[in-house]
């Protein structure tokens, strides 16, 4: 995709007032914050059966992985806990990309609480805020946006591609309507009283805004899932590998699922959706 057609799509306009939305209605990225980057790297890599990538591993704070349309940021926050104005309470879940850092502060000042002014860093700017029930994103503006990737082929059955983040939400109508209205996209009000709510997204994994952790009081979060072709294939590798289970695999409806820990204690799902 040209940068003028990326721009093209992120410069959308919404009917309401005519006014401008300048984030684009995708998860770019995901975070799961860790504290030791090395041993977080090689386990995701472990899991999806991937090489460590050494050169990321320089001392930074952050260790990526590149996946179709979702990447994943592993985050050990190291220079962010120097600083004494951090707070826990700002570690991001999601990035959402913004055609102009400037513009999309001031439209999210209007609209949520943004915890500091936008941080420049050569070629790309950065933000991040709370929505109005606590959950903190990121807002991101780049230069020069990456390619599209494609899909990598390993010996692991759990594919290196985000399915779906999870936004936890207490108020699902409440919740729905303010990401609804923050993207520009239309609301499903019918969908809306469900307990899981996807907002529609441009590509990459779907954004679903998740009302189960509240409902059944679980204090635990998840905050994505990886897609697999193979569940029970998945199952065996992940057992194979010793890595941890951190619920029983369960079978539903519209397909199966598993959910296992990281190092950290995060819990991540593996998801064959039929």
């Amino acid at each position: 995709m040209t940068d003028k057609r990326r721009r093209c799509r992120l410069d959308k306009t919404i009917e309401k007032g005519r006014q401008v939305v300048p984030l684009e209605n995708r998860a770019a990225s995901v975070f799961v914050h860790v504290t030791d980057l090395r041993r977080a790297a090689e386990w995701y890599s472990r899991l999806l059966g991937l090489p460590i990538m050494e050169e990321r591993l320089n001392g930074g704070p952050v260790y990526w992985f590149d996946f179709p349309g979702t990447h994943l940021i592993l985050d050990n926050n190291g220079g962010n806990r120097e600083s004494p104005e951090w707070r826990e309470s700002m570690l991001p879940r999601v990035m959402f990309p913004a055609s102009d850092i400037d513009e999309a502060y001031r439209y999210i000042q209007e609209k949520a609480e943004p915890f500091f002014e936008p941080e420049r860093h050569g070629s790309m700017a950065f933000f991040n805020f709370r929505d109005p029930e606590g959950s903190a994103h990121m807002v991101c503006w780049t230069e020069h946006p990456g390619p599209d990737w494609e899909d990598q082929k390993t010996e692991s059955p759990v594919l290196a591609r985000i399915g779906g983040v999870f936004v936890d939400v207490k108020d699902m109508a409440a919740a729905a309507r303010w990401y609804s209205g923050l993207l520009g996209v239309p609301l499903d009000e019918k969908a809306a009283a469900e307990s899981v709510y996807s907002v529609p997204v441009t590509r990459g994994a779907a954004l679903l805004l998740d009302q189960n952790r509240f409902l059944k009081q679980e204090t635990y979060t998840v905050p994505f899932y990886f897609e697999t072709k193979d569940w029970n294939a998945a199952l065996d590798y992940v057992r194979r590998q010793g890595l941890a289970l951190a619920v029983e695999p369960e079978i539903f409806e519209n397909g199966a699922m598993f959910v296992v820990q990281d190092p950290d204690g995060n819990r991540i799902m593996v998801a064959q959706m039929n």
